[in-house]
């Protein structure tokens, strides 16, 4: 598992990782948009159709896991956190100075279980902003 910090002064972790969410939800209705254009689009062949249709069957599997990620964490009681996935990575970002070792278990089991990323793919980001 790799670590990294974040230092954003003058943003709440709640501010950012909802700021985030908000970004990464804009961006894949504009690409959901995109891709519907292209599979509504009598003139492309049925290769690209089929694309376009795995693409956003890709984007929906990645948005449902993030979801169930997040939700889990907020149930175990780890408030503050946030989960992107790319390709076979998982980033989360977790609103807390240091993390305990059974905290970091607990993170990187949600991970793979709900993400099917490896502890190795998994990037726990610490933000101790003000709240």
């Amino acid at each position: 598992m790799k670590r990294k910090e974040k230092d954003n002064p003058g943003t709440s972790v709640s501010e950012y990782i909802a700021g985030v969410q908000l970004s990464r939800e804009q961006i894949r209705a504009k690409n959901k948009e995109t891709l519907m254009e292209l599979i509504n689009n009598g003139q492309i062949p049925d290769t690209e159709k089929q694309a376009a249709i795995q693409s956003m069957i890709r984007m929906t599997e990645i948005s449902e896991k993030e979801n169930a990620a997040e939700t889990l964490r907020r149930a175990k009681g780890l408030v503050g956190t946030g989960v992107s996935i790319t390709g076979d990575q998982g980033d989360v970002v977790v609103k807390a100075v240091t993390l305990t070792d059974p905290e970091r278990a607990q993170i990187e089991d949600i991970g793979k279980r709900k993400t099917g990323v490896g502890a190795n793919g998994i990037v726990i980001t610490l933000m101790d902003l003000a709240e």
